[in-house]
């Protein structure tokens, strides 16, 4: 079968001027991590989260690429590939973004099941969560999580992140909203 076009790097001028506008976007460095803009041969691992996490089509997937990436042209704000800093392997993605039903910006997170529990999330979401308080300002932007996600639920604890009942009474029950504000020393 045949890759989606669309799926397909852009050659000549178009690959250049690609990445040139990625050349634009922030690159964040942690301890053992780099965080930079999404490119297309990311989007294989991409698709893998999407289809294991929510059972995702290709074509699925593809569209939230797209539109976690268009982000950054439309909000400022968008998605990262979290790369280990030594090897530049692909662990996972992190966002600062917006869906169609959200109120406000979000941090998510999404890793590849065998870059979890080794505490990747926690550094790569530390440091959106910083890019976000120095964009966005202090309780600016929020975590969308399922009640029953155990594991999003605590890393947006470990982020700091407090649980606001204010924004989860414009949800149904099994929506917690947790809330990013600097802690004051």
């Amino acid at each position: 079968m045949t890759p989606a076009r669309c799926t397909q790097p852009p050659s000549g001028k178009a690959a250049m001027a690609a990445a040139q506008y990625r050349a634009a976007l922030p690159v964040l460095e942690t301890r053992r991590l780099v965080l930079r803009a999404p490119r297309l041969d990311d989007l294989p691992l991409w698709t893998v989260i999407c289809r294991e996490s929510f059972g995702s089509s290709e074509q699925e997937a593809w569209t939230e690429f797209s539109f976690y990436t268009s982000g950054w042209l439309l909000h400022g704000h968008g998605l990262f590939t979290v790369t280990l800093k030594d090897d530049e392997q692909i662990v996972g993605f992190v966002l600062l973004g917006m869906e169609w039903d959200d109120h406000e910006p979000e941090l998510g997170y999404l890793f590849s099941a065998e870059h979890r529990e080794q505490g990747y999330a926690t550094e790569a979401g530390a440091a959106v969560r910083d890019f976000g308080f120095d964009l966005l300002g202090s309780g600016q932007f929020v975590s969308y999580v399922s009640a029953s996600n155990v594991r999003s639920n605590a890393l947006a604890e470990r982020l700091g992140a407090m649980r606001d009942a204010v924004a989860e009474s414009a949800f149904d029950a099994d929506q917690h909203v947790w809330r990013y504000g600097e802690v004051q020393a």
